[in-house]
């Protein structure tokens, strides 16, 4: 006996332009999901349609689209104009958006750094590095500006000055004096330089010896983490140019969402759309389905 198909499914049949032949010969006692997911893999664009009009689950799209497959929704994502696109990448993971950095040359990133937040360009340096090692990093001209920045609290300094170790007090006394530290009361003598006016306060303490300078930014930085802010952008990047690309991408996840999706939208499209494709499938389903962008599955499923 051979098989028929009841007025329902001969309904279905002519609404995704399937004969009533061939729905029985190709799909016998397939259910109308998988019906669509064929016909759709096909490229039968009102199959497409049935699925856009009928499919509101975000489930039903993963299963239909095969969502959980990173090239079809690459597929998808490289028929999106870039405003389409950009609109997926604050859905990705920080994680997922970091990966991307790894398509930009090292020189480049480090040149977009250079213009980001400075309190950025210090949290993931302080991600790369311990502090001690970041201390060590500065070059003497480096801790030369720091101290000679007027932004730097003159009476924070002369607090740490008093708090300097019995080695470093005593380097510190006798680059100054130029003699044997006991021979000069080290309390008068801090008490001396923080009487000098602020500017003549700050010019003098960017010419003390570099050990002491890296002494007391340790311990300013241990009171007060916020004052690394003082050294450049510059300054920073030469730190993390020390490092392996793969090295240096990786404490990056300490950047901003959103500066890391500025970084991201200067990809070519090709990249841009490896990177967007990488969004979880539930949270692309649901942005196909309520931001009106089906037709760029349908463009996908003619290639």
């Amino acid at each position: 006996m051979p098989l028929v198909i009841d007025a329902n499914m001969k309904l279905f049949a002519e609404r995704i332009h399937i004969s009533s032949s061939r729905m029985i010969n190709d799909y016998g006692l397939s259910t109308v999901d998988e019906i669509i997911e064929a016909e759709a893999e096909k490229g039968n664009t009102h199959a497409i349609d049935y699925a856009r009009e009928f499919c509101h689950s975000p489930e039903k799209l993963i299963k239909l689209f095969k969502l959980t497959d990173v090239e079809n929704k690459f597929r998808i994502l490289r028929h999106m104009p870039d405003f389409v696109r950009m609109r997926v990448l604050p859905m990705l993971d920080k994680e997922d958006l970091v990966m991307g950095l790894y398509f930009f040359t090292q020189d480049k990133l480090l040149e977009m750094m250079l213009n980001m937040d400075i309190q950025e360009v210090v949290n993931v340096v302080k991600e790369a590095f311990p502090i001690e090692q970041i201390i060590m990093m500065y070059t003497e001209d480096d801790l030369a500006a720091f101290f000679g920045n007027k932004n730097l609290d003159k009476n924070l300094v002369v607090e740490q000055m008093k708090l300097l170790p019995p080695d470093v007090m005593q380097k510190f006394i006798e680059g100054i004096t130029g003699q044997p530290s006991e021979n000069t009361n080290a309390e008068e003598l801090i008490n001396s330089i923080a009487s000098l006016p602020e500017d003549k306060f700050h010019k003098f303490m960017a010419g003390i010896d570099p050990d002491v300078q890296r002494q007391l930014t340790f311990q300013i930085f241990k009171k007060e983490p916020d004052y690394m802010t003082l050294f450049s952008n510059q300054t920073y990047t030469n730190m993390l140019n020390t490092m392996m690309k793969p090295d240096m991408i990786k404490p990056m996840i300490m950047l901003k969402k959103d500066t890391l999706i500025n970084i991201i939208s200067k990809l070519p499209d090709e990249l841009m759309s490896i990177v967007a494709s990488q969004i979880d499938p539930y949270k692309f389903a649901k942005f196909l389905q309520h931001g009106n962008h089906m037709k760029f599955v349908e463009q996908s499923l003619m290639i």
